[in-house]
């Protein structure tokens, strides 16, 4: 693309890409500590690369442009299985709860169970959105469902609360959000999209259909061609992030977190099944996870 630079590692520099964001001034800071901090871990100089989207971070990995990566679980795991990435660290959450996501809608609805979704309109909260957008959607391919023919109707409403009152509005039939369960008591909704509800929402007027998840966190992945001590040391260094204040806190502006904690690959497995099933039952993955028609 011209005008945008295509960082191409060498022997002697690793490029490594983190995920589009609205917010460039962050993303800077992010970039700049990023590069300085893991440039002096590694004692190989780095240098940080923000993709323009999450399409273009996904051809820049595929196509060698980039060794190492920050990526959301469902483009890890797409990644993973197509050209090869190992994730060397975590996102610690620290929520205490389990993360899911769930499709809702009201409760004099004809919609009680996922399989009834197609042929209704839904609202979405953004195509960036790991709950409110991506893993929906793959819940939905998995069950066979192909989530780019679904819907007659699609709405991007831009947060979980304005997905909730389209809902109760009733300017969509149904919508995606998150849910927080108790591990302990997995009926139980410790946080949601409606809970607390927005203003003048009523909880009791809304269902909500099978969770999927518990949802892994975002990875910081490399490349199986990357050297394996540099990538075990890109590994400790963002172990370490969190004792960096600056780093720490770009990290926590741009992505939730400024803590890594090593990767439990078997939370994965619930994404790598999802997509061997929705593939046996004839959905294109890749395609299922891009957006479709945004109104």
């Amino acid at each position: 693309m011209p005008g945008v630079p295509r960082p191409r590692p060498t022997a002697e520099r690793i490029a490594f890409g983190v995920p589009p964001s609205v917010s460039e001034a962050h993303h800077r800071a992010l970039l700049d500590a990023l590069s300085v901090y893991l440039s002096t871990q590694v004692g190989v100089p780095v240098a940080a690369y923000r993709a323009l989207t999450y399409e273009d971070l996904a051809t820049r990995i595929s196509t060698g442009d980039l060794q190492v990566a920050w990526l959301p679980p469902a483009l890890f795991v797409e990644l993973e299985r197509s050209v090869g990435m190992r994730a060397v660290a975590a996102a610690e959450r620290g929520l205490g709860v389990g993360y899911f996501s769930v499709f809702f809608s009201l409760v004099d609805s004809d919609i009680r169970t996922v399989e009834d979704i197609p042929g209704h309109s839904v609202g979405w909260v953004d195509p960036g959105s790991a709950s409110g957008y991506v893993f929906p959607r793959l819940q939905l391919a998995s069950y066979g469902i192909d989530p780019t023919t679904a819907f007659p109707e699609e709405v991007f409403f831009r947060s979980h609360q304005a997905v909730v009152r389209g809902v109760v509005d009733r300017a969509v039939d149904v919508g995606a959000t998150y849910v927080h369960l108790d591990p302990s008591e997995p009926s139980k909704v410790v946080r949601a999209g409606w809970q607390p509800p927005p203003a003048g929402v009523d909880p009791s007027s809304i269902q909500w259909l099978d969770p999927f998840g518990p949802l892994p966190a975002d990875v910081v992945a490399v490349s199986n061609k990357l050297d394996q001590v540099l990538a075990e040391k890109i590994g400790r260094a963002f172990f370490g992030i969190h004792q960096v204040e600056a780093v720490r806190l770009a990290a926590q502006r741009q992505f939730g977190t400024g803590r890594f904690v090593p990767v439990h690959e078997r939370a994965y497995e619930i994404l790598r099944r999802a997509m061997e099933s929705a593939e046996g039952r004839g959905v294109e993955v890749s395609a299922s996870l891009r957006p479709s028609l945004v109104t």
